[in-house]
Protein backbone atom coordinates (compact mmCIF):
# COMPACT_ATOMS: atom_id res chain seq x y z
CA UNK A 1 0.00 0.00 0.00
CA UNK A 2 1.29 3.58 -0.68
CA UNK A 3 1.78 5.28 2.35
CA UNK A 4 0.60 8.55 2.55
CA UNK A 5 2.04 12.11 1.13
CA UNK A 6 -0.14 14.83 2.58
CA UNK A 7 -2.66 15.11 5.24
CA UNK A 8 -5.55 15.74 3.18
CA UNK A 9 -6.14 16.06 -0.95
CA UNK A 10 -9.48 17.09 -2.17
CA UNK A 11 -9.74 15.47 -5.80
CA UNK A 12 -11.02 16.45 -8.76
CA UNK A 13 -13.23 19.92 -7.54
CA UNK A 14 -13.94 22.97 -10.00
CA UNK A 15 -11.02 25.16 -8.01
CA UNK A 16 -12.17 28.67 -7.42
CA UNK A 17 -8.72 29.87 -6.04
CA UNK A 18 -10.05 33.34 -4.75
CA UNK A 19 -8.55 35.28 -7.60
CA UNK A 20 -11.47 35.98 -9.15
CA UNK A 21 -9.58 34.08 -12.47
CA UNK A 22 -11.31 31.62 -14.38
CA UNK A 23 -12.05 28.39 -12.61
CA UNK A 24 -10.21 24.82 -13.18
CA UNK A 25 -10.26 21.40 -12.73
CA UNK A 26 -7.81 20.03 -10.12
CA UNK A 27 -6.58 18.81 -6.67
CA UNK A 28 -5.40 20.61 -3.90
CA UNK A 29 -2.86 19.02 -1.24
CA UNK A 30 -2.79 20.31 2.18
CA UNK A 31 0.07 19.57 4.96
CA UNK A 32 -0.27 20.78 8.17
CA UNK A 33 -2.19 23.69 8.61
CA UNK A 34 -1.16 24.67 5.09
CA UNK A 35 -1.73 24.22 1.22
CA UNK A 36 0.83 21.95 -0.05
CA UNK A 37 -0.30 22.17 -3.56
CA UNK A 38 -2.95 23.46 -6.23
CA UNK A 39 -3.51 21.36 -9.60
CA UNK A 40 -2.41 17.75 -9.82
CA UNK A 41 -1.63 16.19 -6.63
CA UNK A 42 0.01 12.43 -7.50
CA UNK A 43 0.64 11.40 -3.60
CA UNK A 44 -2.04 9.79 -1.53
CA UNK A 45 -3.46 11.90 1.31
CA UNK A 46 -4.19 10.56 4.94
CA UNK A 47 -7.65 12.00 4.88
CA UNK A 48 -9.04 12.65 0.99
CA UNK A 49 -12.61 14.20 -0.16
CA UNK A 50 -14.20 13.84 -3.59
CA UNK A 51 -14.39 17.42 -5.35
CA UNK A 52 -15.80 15.66 -8.21
CA UNK A 53 -18.98 17.71 -9.17
CA UNK A 54 -18.29 20.48 -6.60
CA UNK A 55 -16.56 23.67 -6.25
CA UNK A 56 -13.51 24.02 -3.55
CA UNK A 57 -13.04 28.02 -3.19
CA UNK A 58 -11.01 29.76 0.18
CA UNK A 59 -13.06 29.34 3.15
CA UNK A 60 -15.60 32.53 3.09
CA UNK A 61 -14.79 35.40 5.58
CA UNK A 62 -17.27 37.28 7.64
CA UNK A 63 -16.43 40.80 8.29
CA UNK A 64 -19.33 41.96 10.24
CA UNK A 65 -20.62 39.62 13.39
CA UNK A 66 -21.54 40.36 16.69
CA UNK A 67 -20.40 36.25 17.80
CA UNK A 68 -18.32 38.25 20.80
CA UNK A 69 -20.12 36.07 23.20
CA UNK A 70 -21.56 33.59 21.73
CA UNK A 71 -17.25 32.09 20.97
CA UNK A 72 -17.95 31.73 24.73
CA UNK A 73 -20.45 29.35 24.37
CA UNK A 74 -20.96 27.71 21.09
CA UNK A 75 -17.81 26.34 20.03
CA UNK A 76 -19.09 25.07 16.74
CA UNK A 77 -19.95 28.67 15.68
CA UNK A 78 -23.27 27.96 14.82
CA UNK A 79 -24.95 28.52 11.86
CA UNK A 80 -22.03 30.21 10.32
CA UNK A 81 -20.37 27.25 10.13
CA UNK A 82 -22.54 25.58 8.36
CA UNK A 83 -22.75 28.27 5.53
CA UNK A 84 -18.80 27.77 4.35
CA UNK A 85 -17.44 30.93 6.49
CA UNK A 86 -14.69 29.89 8.06
CA UNK A 87 -13.10 33.18 9.74
CA UNK A 88 -15.71 35.40 11.43
CA UNK A 89 -14.49 38.75 12.34
CA UNK A 90 -16.19 40.27 15.76
CA UNK A 91 -16.12 43.77 17.80
CA UNK A 92 -18.37 45.06 15.11
CA UNK A 93 -20.35 48.86 15.83
CA UNK A 94 -18.49 49.29 18.73
CA UNK A 95 -19.42 46.48 20.82
CA UNK A 96 -16.69 44.28 22.79
CA UNK A 97 -16.03 42.91 25.64
CA UNK A 98 -13.11 44.30 26.90
CA UNK A 99 -11.83 46.37 28.77
CA UNK A 100 -14.07 45.92 31.95
CA UNK A 101 -12.29 47.59 34.83
CA UNK A 102 -14.89 47.07 37.35
CA UNK A 103 -18.30 45.75 37.83
CA UNK A 104 -20.35 48.68 36.72
CA UNK A 105 -18.67 49.09 33.81
CA UNK A 106 -18.94 45.32 32.64
CA UNK A 107 -23.04 46.04 33.56
CA UNK A 108 -23.42 48.82 30.69
CA UNK A 109 -21.17 47.70 28.51
CA UNK A 110 -23.33 43.67 28.57
CA UNK A 111 -26.34 46.59 28.70
CA UNK A 112 -25.55 48.00 25.33
CA UNK A 113 -24.30 44.79 23.63
CA UNK A 114 -27.97 43.34 24.82
CA UNK A 115 -30.30 45.92 24.12
CA UNK A 116 -29.13 47.14 20.81
CA UNK A 117 -27.91 43.87 19.38
CA UNK A 118 -30.49 42.35 20.69
CA UNK A 119 -28.40 39.10 22.38
CA UNK A 120 -30.46 37.66 25.41
CA UNK A 121 -28.33 39.15 28.55
CA UNK A 122 -29.27 35.97 30.35
CA UNK A 123 -26.94 34.63 27.78
CA UNK A 124 -24.18 36.32 28.33
CA UNK A 125 -24.05 36.76 31.82
CA UNK A 126 -24.58 32.43 32.18
CA UNK A 127 -21.71 31.78 29.96
CA UNK A 128 -19.37 34.59 29.11
CA UNK A 129 -16.44 33.55 31.68
CA UNK A 130 -14.61 37.11 30.95
CA UNK A 131 -16.09 38.87 33.80
CA UNK A 132 -13.14 41.76 34.30
CA UNK A 133 -10.09 42.86 33.23
CA UNK A 134 -7.46 44.85 30.53
CA UNK A 135 -7.85 44.15 26.76
CA UNK A 136 -4.47 41.91 27.19
CA UNK A 137 -6.54 39.91 29.62
CA UNK A 138 -9.80 39.38 27.48
CA UNK A 139 -7.19 39.01 24.41
CA UNK A 140 -5.53 35.60 26.51
CA UNK A 141 -8.98 34.67 27.48
CA UNK A 142 -9.79 34.45 23.31
CA UNK A 143 -6.70 32.48 22.39
CA UNK A 144 -7.69 29.39 24.87
CA UNK A 145 -11.09 29.71 23.21
CA UNK A 146 -11.02 26.67 21.07
CA UNK A 147 -13.79 26.93 18.65
CA UNK A 148 -14.26 25.93 14.94
CA UNK A 149 -13.77 28.83 13.04
CA UNK A 150 -11.14 31.75 13.03
CA UNK A 151 -11.77 35.19 14.59
CA UNK A 152 -10.54 38.67 14.86
CA UNK A 153 -11.97 41.19 16.60
CA UNK A 154 -12.08 45.41 16.68
CA UNK A 155 -11.22 47.45 19.24
CA UNK A 156 -14.74 48.65 20.36
CA UNK A 157 -16.03 52.06 21.40
CA UNK A 158 -18.33 51.93 23.65
CA UNK A 159 -15.87 49.46 25.98
CA UNK A 160 -12.89 51.73 25.90
CA UNK A 161 -15.13 54.99 26.33
CA UNK A 162 -16.91 53.31 29.21
CA UNK A 163 -13.56 52.78 31.19
CA UNK A 164 -12.30 56.20 30.33
CA UNK A 165 -15.62 58.23 31.25
CA UNK A 166 -17.57 55.55 33.28
CA UNK A 167 -20.78 53.75 32.78
CA UNK A 168 -22.87 57.08 33.82
CA UNK A 169 -21.24 59.62 31.27
CA UNK A 170 -20.21 57.58 28.57
CA UNK A 171 -23.55 57.92 26.73
CA UNK A 172 -24.12 61.58 28.41
CA UNK A 173 -21.11 64.39 27.19
CA UNK A 174 -18.38 64.60 24.99
CA UNK A 175 -14.70 63.45 26.05
CA UNK A 176 -12.57 66.04 27.49
CA UNK A 177 -9.02 66.32 25.78
CA UNK A 178 -7.13 64.61 28.86
CA UNK A 179 -10.29 61.61 28.30
CA UNK A 180 -9.41 61.67 24.71
CA UNK A 181 -6.05 60.94 25.03
CA UNK A 182 -6.79 58.21 27.21
CA UNK A 183 -9.49 57.02 24.58
CA UNK A 184 -6.90 56.71 22.10
CA UNK A 185 -4.13 55.11 24.17
CA UNK A 186 -6.32 52.34 24.91
CA UNK A 187 -7.21 51.90 21.33
CA UNK A 188 -3.43 51.69 20.27
CA UNK A 189 -2.68 49.17 23.30
CA UNK A 190 -5.35 47.42 21.32
CA UNK A 191 -4.20 47.57 17.98
CA UNK A 192 -0.72 46.46 19.54
CA UNK A 193 -2.40 43.65 21.01
CA UNK A 194 -3.48 42.28 17.36
CA UNK A 195 -6.49 43.73 16.82
CA UNK A 196 -7.33 44.72 13.26
CA UNK A 197 -8.83 48.09 13.75
CA UNK A 198 -11.23 50.45 15.51
CA UNK A 199 -15.63 49.96 15.34
CA UNK A 200 -18.18 52.21 16.61
CA UNK A 201 -22.24 52.92 16.44
CA UNK A 202 -23.36 56.82 14.98
CA UNK A 203 -26.54 56.02 14.20
CA UNK A 204 -28.85 59.17 14.72
CA UNK A 205 -32.29 58.07 15.48
CA UNK A 206 -30.74 54.52 17.51
CA UNK A 207 -31.01 54.86 21.43
CA UNK A 208 -29.14 53.04 23.74
CA UNK A 209 -29.42 51.32 27.00
CA UNK A 210 -31.50 52.54 30.14
CA UNK A 211 -33.36 55.40 27.95
CA UNK A 212 -29.97 56.96 26.96
CA UNK A 213 -27.47 57.40 23.43
CA UNK A 214 -25.46 55.52 22.58
CA UNK A 215 -21.48 56.75 22.87
CA UNK A 216 -20.55 56.97 19.56
CA UNK A 217 -24.17 59.55 19.24
CA UNK A 218 -22.65 62.03 21.74
CA UNK A 219 -18.41 62.13 21.32
CA UNK A 220 -17.20 64.86 19.11
CA UNK A 221 -15.47 64.98 15.93
CA UNK A 222 -12.17 65.19 17.71
CA UNK A 223 -12.24 62.12 19.75
CA UNK A 224 -13.02 59.81 16.51
CA UNK A 225 -10.27 61.69 14.65
CA UNK A 226 -7.97 61.36 17.37
CA UNK A 227 -8.64 57.56 17.47
CA UNK A 228 -8.08 57.93 13.28
CA UNK A 229 -4.66 59.03 14.11
CA UNK A 230 -3.50 55.88 16.08
CA UNK A 231 -4.92 53.62 13.81
CA UNK A 232 -2.28 55.40 10.94
CA UNK A 233 0.52 55.95 13.47
CA UNK A 234 0.61 51.50 14.90
CA UNK A 235 0.98 48.66 12.64
CA UNK A 236 -1.36 46.57 11.36
CA UNK A 237 -4.90 46.65 8.98
CA UNK A 238 -5.86 49.69 11.31
CA UNK A 239 -9.29 49.74 9.85
CA UNK A 240 -11.81 52.30 10.97
CA UNK A 241 -15.37 50.40 10.82
CA UNK A 242 -18.39 52.22 11.84
CA UNK A 243 -22.49 52.46 11.21
CA UNK A 244 -22.58 55.84 9.95
CA UNK A 245 -24.90 58.59 11.53
CA UNK A 246 -27.16 59.12 8.48
CA UNK A 247 -27.56 55.11 7.98
CA UNK A 248 -31.41 55.95 8.84
CA UNK A 249 -31.10 59.29 7.10
CA UNK A 250 -32.29 61.62 3.90
CA UNK A 251 -30.19 60.88 0.34
CA UNK A 252 -28.88 64.27 1.37
CA UNK A 253 -27.98 63.35 4.68
CA UNK A 254 -26.22 60.14 3.81
CA UNK A 255 -24.65 62.22 0.96
CA UNK A 256 -23.04 64.65 3.16
CA UNK A 257 -22.28 62.05 6.06
CA UNK A 258 -19.57 60.90 3.14
CA UNK A 259 -17.10 64.41 3.91
CA UNK A 260 -17.23 63.00 7.71
CA UNK A 261 -15.87 59.26 6.41
CA UNK A 262 -13.22 60.89 4.30
CA UNK A 263 -12.32 63.33 6.94
CA UNK A 264 -11.23 59.84 9.33
CA UNK A 265 -9.50 58.26 6.29
CA UNK A 266 -7.57 61.59 5.29
CA UNK A 267 -6.39 61.39 9.56
CA UNK A 268 -5.77 57.74 9.35
CA UNK A 269 -4.25 56.21 5.63
CA UNK A 270 -6.17 53.49 6.53
CA UNK A 271 -9.29 51.94 5.31
CA UNK A 272 -12.93 53.19 6.95
CA UNK A 273 -15.48 50.95 6.04
CA UNK A 274 -18.59 52.48 6.45
CA UNK A 275 -22.22 50.28 6.19
CA UNK A 276 -24.42 49.00 5.94
CA UNK A 277 -25.27 50.76 2.75
CA UNK A 278 -29.15 50.08 2.34
CA UNK A 279 -31.30 51.01 -1.00
CA UNK A 280 -34.72 52.28 0.21
CA UNK A 281 -38.47 52.18 -0.61
CA UNK A 282 -38.38 55.87 -0.19
CA UNK A 283 -35.66 56.79 -2.14
CA UNK A 284 -35.29 54.15 -5.30
CA UNK A 285 -31.47 53.91 -6.24
CA UNK A 286 -30.13 55.70 -3.38
CA UNK A 287 -28.21 52.53 -2.44
CA UNK A 288 -26.26 52.29 -5.37
CA UNK A 289 -25.76 55.86 -5.69
CA UNK A 290 -23.66 56.43 -2.38
CA UNK A 291 -21.72 53.03 -3.40
CA UNK A 292 -20.85 54.99 -6.66
CA UNK A 293 -20.39 57.84 -4.87
CA UNK A 294 -18.02 56.29 -2.63
CA UNK A 295 -16.00 55.21 -4.52
CA UNK A 296 -15.84 58.16 -6.70
CA UNK A 297 -14.39 60.22 -3.83
CA UNK A 298 -12.26 57.91 -2.01
CA UNK A 299 -8.57 57.93 -2.25
CA UNK A 300 -6.61 54.96 -2.81
CA UNK A 301 -4.26 56.48 -0.30
CA UNK A 302 -7.32 56.89 2.16
CA UNK A 303 -9.90 54.52 1.45
CA UNK A 304 -13.40 54.70 2.56
CA UNK A 305 -15.42 51.40 2.02
CA UNK A 306 -18.70 50.37 1.43
CA UNK A 307 -20.38 47.64 2.98
CA UNK A 308 -23.30 46.32 1.78
CA UNK A 309 -25.65 43.32 2.44
CA UNK A 310 -26.28 40.91 -0.36
CA UNK A 311 -29.94 40.64 1.35
CA UNK A 312 -33.64 42.20 1.70
CA UNK A 313 -33.45 43.61 5.22
CA UNK A 314 -36.19 43.27 7.49
CA UNK A 315 -36.70 43.00 10.80
CA UNK A 316 -39.23 40.26 12.44
CA UNK A 317 -41.49 41.19 15.37
CA UNK A 318 -43.83 39.68 17.37
CA UNK A 319 -47.49 41.57 18.21
CA UNK A 320 -46.64 41.76 21.61
CA UNK A 321 -43.91 43.27 21.30
CA UNK A 322 -42.77 46.92 20.72
CA UNK A 323 -41.56 46.85 16.87
CA UNK A 324 -42.22 49.04 13.90
CA UNK A 325 -45.53 47.74 13.08
CA UNK A 326 -46.99 47.58 16.65
CA UNK A 327 -45.62 51.23 17.21
CA UNK A 328 -47.46 52.86 13.82
CA UNK A 329 -50.71 51.85 15.55
CA UNK A 330 -51.62 53.99 18.22
CA UNK A 331 -54.38 51.85 19.50
CA UNK A 332 -52.66 48.74 19.28
CA UNK A 333 -49.12 50.07 21.43
CA UNK A 334 -51.25 51.65 23.78
CA UNK A 335 -52.67 47.95 24.63
CA UNK A 336 -49.60 46.42 24.30
CA UNK A 337 -47.75 49.17 26.88
CA UNK A 338 -50.93 48.97 29.26
CA UNK A 339 -50.93 44.77 29.85
CA UNK A 340 -49.13 43.60 27.31
CA UNK A 341 -50.82 40.27 25.28
CA UNK A 342 -53.87 40.12 27.88
CA UNK A 343 -54.67 43.85 26.83
CA UNK A 344 -54.36 42.76 23.05
CA UNK A 345 -56.66 39.84 23.74
CA UNK A 346 -59.30 42.49 25.37
CA UNK A 347 -58.79 44.60 22.42
CA UNK A 348 -59.77 42.17 19.96
CA UNK A 349 -63.04 41.39 21.87
CA UNK A 350 -63.94 45.25 21.68
CA UNK A 351 -65.77 45.96 17.80
CA UNK A 352 -64.74 49.86 18.71
CA UNK A 353 -60.98 48.89 19.81
CA UNK A 354 -61.08 46.84 16.30
CA UNK A 355 -62.71 49.75 13.94
CA UNK A 356 -60.02 52.03 15.50
CA UNK A 357 -57.46 49.78 14.60
CA UNK A 358 -58.74 49.91 11.02
CA UNK A 359 -59.04 53.48 10.61
CA UNK A 360 -55.01 54.03 12.25
CA UNK A 361 -54.11 50.97 9.88
CA UNK A 362 -55.71 52.87 6.85
CA UNK A 363 -53.38 55.92 7.14
CA UNK A 364 -50.40 54.60 8.74
CA UNK A 365 -47.90 57.11 8.28
CA UNK A 366 -44.68 56.44 5.50
CA UNK A 367 -41.26 56.31 6.86
CA UNK A 368 -37.88 56.48 5.05
CA UNK A 369 -37.77 52.46 6.69
CA UNK A 370 -41.84 51.51 5.89
CA UNK A 371 -43.86 52.21 3.49
CA UNK A 372 -46.98 51.73 6.24
CA UNK A 373 -48.66 49.71 3.08
CA UNK A 374 -49.66 46.04 4.24
CA UNK A 375 -48.23 44.78 0.96
CA UNK A 376 -44.66 45.37 2.36
CA UNK A 377 -45.32 43.48 5.62
CA UNK A 378 -44.62 39.69 5.49
CA UNK A 379 -46.15 36.54 7.21
CA UNK A 380 -42.83 35.13 8.30
CA UNK A 381 -43.72 32.66 10.89
CA UNK A 382 -47.27 31.58 12.02
CA UNK A 383 -47.56 28.22 13.81
CA UNK A 384 -51.30 27.62 13.24
CA UNK A 385 -51.43 28.89 9.61
CA UNK A 386 -47.84 27.78 8.20
CA UNK A 387 -49.32 28.08 4.54
CA UNK A 388 -49.64 31.85 4.82
CA UNK A 389 -45.62 31.66 5.39
CA UNK A 390 -44.12 34.64 2.53
CA UNK A 391 -47.38 36.02 1.95
CA UNK A 392 -47.82 39.71 2.42
CA UNK A 393 -50.82 40.61 4.92
CA UNK A 394 -52.36 42.54 2.55
CA UNK A 395 -53.00 39.88 0.03
CA UNK A 396 -53.94 37.61 3.41
CA UNK A 397 -56.52 40.13 3.84
CA UNK A 398 -57.94 40.33 0.76
CA UNK A 399 -58.16 36.59 0.73
CA UNK A 400 -59.82 36.47 4.23
CA UNK A 401 -62.43 39.33 3.38
CA UNK A 402 -60.70 41.20 6.27
CA UNK A 403 -59.26 44.06 7.32
CA UNK A 404 -55.20 43.44 7.50
CA UNK A 405 -55.34 44.74 10.99
CA UNK A 406 -57.43 42.13 11.74
CA UNK A 407 -55.22 39.14 10.03
CA UNK A 408 -52.30 40.72 12.81
CA UNK A 409 -55.08 40.13 15.58
CA UNK A 410 -56.82 37.14 14.10
CA UNK A 411 -53.24 35.27 13.32
CA UNK A 412 -51.39 36.27 16.44
CA UNK A 413 -54.07 35.59 19.12
CA UNK A 414 -54.41 32.02 17.39
CA UNK A 415 -51.01 31.99 17.62
CA UNK A 416 -50.62 32.36 21.10
CA UNK A 417 -48.51 35.37 19.74
CA UNK A 418 -46.00 33.20 18.28
CA UNK A 419 -46.52 34.56 14.72
CA UNK A 420 -43.56 36.54 13.30
CA UNK A 421 -44.47 39.71 10.78
CA UNK A 422 -41.70 41.55 9.06
CA UNK A 423 -42.04 44.80 7.50
CA UNK A 424 -39.68 45.56 4.66
CA UNK A 425 -37.34 47.72 5.52
CA UNK A 426 -34.41 47.92 3.01
CA UNK A 427 -33.13 46.17 -0.22
CA UNK A 428 -36.45 45.31 -1.55
CA UNK A 429 -35.94 45.82 -5.19
CA UNK A 430 -34.33 42.93 -6.43
CA UNK A 431 -32.90 44.93 -9.45
CA UNK A 432 -31.71 47.66 -7.70
CA UNK A 433 -29.88 45.53 -5.01
CA UNK A 434 -28.56 43.71 -7.80
CA UNK A 435 -26.58 46.95 -9.02
CA UNK A 436 -25.13 47.16 -5.86
CA UNK A 437 -23.98 43.97 -5.54
CA UNK A 438 -22.17 44.18 -8.65
CA UNK A 439 -20.48 47.53 -8.18
CA UNK A 440 -16.70 46.64 -7.97
CA UNK A 441 -15.97 49.04 -4.76
CA UNK A 442 -18.93 46.88 -2.99
CA UNK A 443 -17.77 45.34 -0.04
CA UNK A 444 -20.61 42.46 0.84
CA UNK A 445 -20.88 41.98 4.59
CA UNK A 446 -23.27 42.96 7.12
CA UNK A 447 -24.22 39.60 7.70
CA UNK A 448 -25.09 40.57 11.66
CA UNK A 449 -24.29 36.88 13.25
CA UNK A 450 -25.01 36.60 16.44
CA UNK A 451 -27.06 39.61 16.67
CA UNK A 452 -31.23 40.41 16.36
CA UNK A 453 -31.29 36.56 17.42
CA UNK A 454 -35.53 36.32 17.26
CA UNK A 455 -35.56 38.72 14.17
CA UNK A 456 -32.90 38.41 11.58
CA UNK A 457 -31.14 35.54 9.85
CA UNK A 458 -28.63 37.49 7.63
CA UNK A 459 -25.85 35.41 8.34
CA UNK A 460 -26.50 33.19 6.12
CA UNK A 461 -25.55 35.87 3.26
CA UNK A 462 -22.68 33.97 1.64
CA UNK A 463 -24.89 30.85 0.75
CA UNK A 464 -28.00 33.58 -0.80
CA UNK A 465 -24.67 35.28 -2.85
CA UNK A 466 -23.65 31.84 -4.79
CA UNK A 467 -27.37 30.70 -4.61
CA UNK A 468 -28.94 34.33 -5.61
CA UNK A 469 -26.32 36.71 -7.17
CA UNK A 470 -24.79 33.51 -9.23
CA UNK A 471 -27.17 30.67 -9.91
CA UNK A 472 -30.01 32.73 -10.00
CA UNK A 473 -29.46 35.76 -11.26
CA UNK A 474 -26.38 35.76 -12.99
CA UNK A 475 -25.12 39.06 -11.63
CA UNK A 476 -21.72 37.86 -10.55
CA UNK A 477 -19.91 34.84 -12.42
CA UNK A 478 -19.10 32.16 -9.34
CA UNK A 479 -15.38 33.41 -9.98
CA UNK A 480 -16.21 36.71 -8.98
CA UNK A 481 -18.59 36.07 -6.08
CA UNK A 482 -15.94 34.26 -4.65
CA UNK A 483 -13.57 36.44 -4.59
CA UNK A 484 -15.98 39.23 -2.95
CA UNK A 485 -16.57 36.35 -0.10
CA UNK A 486 -12.84 35.39 0.16
CA UNK A 487 -9.45 37.40 -1.18
CA UNK A 488 -11.29 40.89 -1.21
CA UNK A 489 -11.63 40.34 2.73
CA UNK A 490 -8.70 38.98 3.50
CA UNK A 491 -6.90 41.76 1.83
CA UNK A 492 -9.09 44.64 3.45
CA UNK A 493 -8.90 42.89 7.26
CA UNK A 494 -5.33 42.10 6.82
CA UNK A 495 -5.44 38.34 7.00
CA UNK A 496 -2.60 37.93 4.29
CA UNK A 497 -2.04 34.19 4.49
CA UNK A 498 -5.60 33.55 3.48
CA UNK A 499 -8.50 34.42 1.18
CA UNK A 500 -6.79 32.19 -2.07
CA UNK A 501 -6.03 28.86 -2.55
CA UNK A 502 -1.93 29.26 -3.39
CA UNK A 503 1.10 27.01 -1.61
CA UNK A 504 2.24 27.97 1.49
CA UNK A 505 -1.00 30.08 2.70
CA UNK A 506 -3.68 28.67 5.06
CA UNK A 507 -5.37 25.94 4.30
CA UNK A 508 -9.27 27.34 5.12
CA UNK A 509 -11.47 25.93 2.61
CA UNK A 510 -15.29 25.04 1.39
CA UNK A 511 -16.53 22.57 -1.14
CA UNK A 512 -19.48 23.19 -2.40
CA UNK A 513 -22.10 22.02 -4.92
CA UNK A 514 -22.59 25.23 -7.20
CA UNK A 515 -25.95 23.54 -8.59
CA UNK A 516 -27.05 23.08 -5.58
CA UNK A 517 -26.53 25.65 -2.58
CA UNK A 518 -29.10 27.43 -1.51
CA UNK A 519 -31.10 28.29 1.50
CA UNK A 520 -33.76 25.77 2.63
CA UNK A 521 -35.77 27.63 5.50
CA UNK A 522 -35.78 29.16 8.18
CA UNK A 523 -36.90 27.99 11.86
CA UNK A 524 -37.01 28.65 15.62
CA UNK A 525 -34.13 26.66 17.92
CA UNK A 526 -33.73 26.43 21.32
CA UNK A 527 -30.05 26.19 21.65
CA UNK A 528 -28.93 29.59 23.52
CA UNK A 529 -27.59 29.65 27.50
CA UNK A 530 -30.56 30.44 30.19
CA UNK A 531 -33.09 28.65 28.02
CA UNK A 532 -33.23 30.78 25.12
CA UNK A 533 -34.17 30.85 21.41
CA UNK A 534 -32.57 32.15 18.02
CA UNK A 535 -33.87 31.84 14.11
CA UNK A 536 -31.23 30.14 11.75
CA UNK A 537 -31.52 29.83 8.63
CA UNK A 538 -30.81 26.05 6.95
CA UNK A 539 -28.97 25.42 4.11
CA UNK A 540 -27.91 22.75 2.05
CA UNK A 541 -25.19 22.35 -0.77
CA UNK A 542 -21.95 22.31 1.44
CA UNK A 543 -20.43 19.25 1.06
CA UNK A 544 -17.21 20.18 3.45
CA UNK A 545 -15.54 22.49 5.29
CA UNK A 546 -11.68 22.79 6.50
CA UNK A 547 -10.03 25.39 9.04
CA UNK A 548 -6.26 25.25 9.09
CA UNK A 549 -5.98 21.81 7.83
CA UNK A 550 -8.38 20.27 9.80
CA UNK A 551 -11.94 19.22 8.41
CA UNK A 552 -14.60 20.67 10.72
CA UNK A 553 -18.19 20.01 8.76
CA UNK A 554 -19.80 17.69 6.72
CA UNK A 555 -22.61 18.22 4.50
CA UNK A 556 -23.02 21.17 6.73
CA UNK A 557 -23.13 19.65 10.43
CA UNK A 558 -19.85 20.45 12.60
CA UNK A 559 -17.98 16.99 13.31
CA UNK A 560 -16.42 18.13 16.61
CA UNK A 561 -13.15 19.35 15.24
CA UNK A 562 -12.24 23.33 16.97
CA UNK A 563 -8.87 24.03 15.08
CA UNK A 564 -9.98 27.58 14.74
CA UNK A 565 -7.49 30.71 15.97
CA UNK A 566 -7.77 34.06 17.46
CA UNK A 567 -6.38 35.59 14.09
CA UNK A 568 -3.88 38.62 15.16
CA UNK A 569 -2.17 40.02 12.06
CA UNK A 570 -0.07 42.53 14.38
CA UNK A 571 1.56 39.69 16.65
CA UNK A 572 1.42 37.30 13.74
CA UNK A 573 3.71 39.24 11.23
CA UNK A 574 5.82 39.85 14.65
CA UNK A 575 5.41 43.62 14.74
CA UNK A 576 3.48 44.77 17.48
Amino acid sequence: MTAATHDLVVRGALIVDGNGGPAFEGDVAVDGDHIALVGTVTGKGREELDGRGLALAPGFIDPHTHLDANLFWDPDVTPCSSYGVTTVVTGNCGYTLAPLPDAAARDYVIDALSFVEQIPRAAIEESVTFVAGTQADYFTALDRLAVLCNFATFVGHVPVRTAVLGPDAVHERPATAEETARIADLVADGLKLGAIGFSTDQVVGNYGPRGGALPGQVCDDDELLAVAQVLGTNPGPGLFTMAPRALLQTRAEREADLEWHLRLAAASHKPVVVGPVFDRWSEPGVGYDLVALTAERSRADAPVVPQISTRAFELWTRLDMPGLVVRALPTLNAALIAGGADEIRRLATDESARQALRDEGDRVAPTLIWSGRWEHVAMRWSPTRPELYGRNVRDIATELQIHPTDVLLDVAIADNFETQFAPSMANDDDDRLADMVAHPAAMIGASDAGAHVLSNTDSCYAVWTLQHWVRERRTLTLERAVRKLTADQADLLGFADRGRLAPGLAADLVLFDPDRVATTGVRFVADQPAGGRRLVTDATGIAASVVNGTVVTRDGSPVGAHPGRFLRPVVSAGVA
